[in-house]
């Protein structure tokens, strides 16, 4: 039985990641995979101030040749700062900079305004269930990170 339930949550959970792309994001085809893996390296090191190249490559599950070519492209756009590690000088630690933290925010707003845009074909009755379905999700997804 228990099986059977992780199965249906491993399963809602990979049916909700096309559904969120499509209907969610779907007004900014622009934004490339690239783009989106900036936000998450941004959005990483705004929460842990300074970390490995290879501990986030880890958490985006990203390889240490793409990990390295993003954090290049992150580095000359002035988003991210390359930092020694004072433990060993042979790992590279990445902090955000100032203008990183500007473009996350401001990256931030816009998918807010964007997700309220897409949300405006809902009635009220269902983004009430949807805003307690995902306060829930959350939640309950929040407790894999501690566990």
């Amino acid at each position: 039985m228990a099986e059977d339930i992780r199965d249906r949550a491993a399963d809602a959970l990979l049916a909700l990641i096309p559904l969120y792309y499509k209907n969610v994001i779907r007004h900014r085809p622009s934004i490339t995979g690239i783009q989106v893996a900036q936000l998450h390296t941004l959005g990483i090191l705004m929460k842990h101030k300074e970390m490995q190249m290879s501990e986030i490559g880890s958490c985006l599950y990203i390889s240490r040749p793409y990990m390295t070519r993003l954090a290049d492209l992150m580095i000359n756009d002035g988003l991210v700062e390359r930092l020694p590690d004072p433990a060993d000088r042979r790992v590279i630690n990445l902090a955000i900079t100032e203008k990183g933290k500007k473009y996350l925010r401001q990256s931030i707003n816009w998918y807010r305004k964007d997700l309220k845009e897409n949300l405006a074909g809902l009635n009220d009755n269902d983004i009430g269930k949807l805003c307690i379905a995902l306060e829930d999700a959350y939640q309950i997804l929040a407790k894999l990170q501690s566990g």
